[in-house]
């Protein structure tokens, strides 16, 4: 069986394909419906739909974002493929930044703060010089190559610091 990945934005793409390339998932491109996470929210996306449909099996679907409150939308023509059972969430609430933070030992000083996440981590995280913007290049600088294991790191701790709703799973649920 194969799994489709959904990204709720484009820094969760970039965190899904770093652990995917640095072989620290429980699956391998080898496992993905088009070798790759996909930056979407839904099923209609045409890219998707005609990947879904090639392969033509039931595949397991993991969405990996911070908050996840909109249901996946089952398309008619792919009800054979997509079973409501084998969808799955994987939550970083209340944002991705957290992850940074974590990662920062700023966690006490974060929650002192009125902030959000993206707010606290724009204002206090920097690395070579560069303020922390929401870029993709940004986390792939900071997570890359041999700091891989940070990420990996503040996924676990991330795990033990934070309760979420029965039905939304961890990425460290993901980590080999």
């Amino acid at each position: 069986m194969k799994y489709l990945v959904m990204c709720e934005g484009s820094n969760e793409e970039t965190l899904i394909n770093l652990l995917l390339d640095n072989d620290k998932l429980k699956i391998s491109r080898d496992d993905l419906i088009g070798r790759r996470p996909y930056n979407v929210r839904q099923l209609k996306n045409p890219v998707i739909k005609t990947e879904l449909k090639h392969y033509n099996n039931s595949v397991i679907i993991y969405r990996v974002g911070d908050t996840q409150k909109d249901v996946l939308v089952i398309p008619k023509d792919l009800k054979n493929i997509v079973l409501r059972k084998n969808i799955f969430k994987f939550c970083t609430k209340p944002e991705m930044e957290i992850l940074l933070i974590i990662n920062e030992n700023l966690i006490n000083e974060f929650n002192k703060s009125k902030e959000s996440p993206k707010e606290f981590a724009k204002r206090n995280i920097i690395y070579n010089g560069m303020r922390y913007d929401q870029s993709n290049s940004f986390l792939e600088s900071y997570y890359g190559g041999k700091k891989i294991n940070k990420l990996v790191d503040s996924i676990k701790k991330y795990k033990h610091m934070k309760k979420h709703d029965k039905e939304e799973l961890y990425l460290a649920d993901l980590l080999k």
